[in-house]
């Protein structure tokens, strides 16, 4: 998959996440896609930091 497939799916997924945790009426359910917003998040920065190393 190429990068920008790769950092549009992470950045598609995270929003998805922030927006089903915000949805949520369970705080444990919130909880868990606040964990994955996380994750892509993070997921994002890496792919960002290797783009900036070339």
């Amino acid at each position: 998959m190429p990068q920008s497939a790769d950092r549009e799916y992470l950045e598609r997924r995270h929003r998805q996440s922030l927006e089903r945790a915000r949805a949520a009426s369970d705080p444990a359910i919130a909880r868990v896609h606040e964990n994955f917003a996380g994750r892509y998040a993070a997921a994002l920065a890496r792919e960002a930091s290797e783009e900036a190393k070339g």
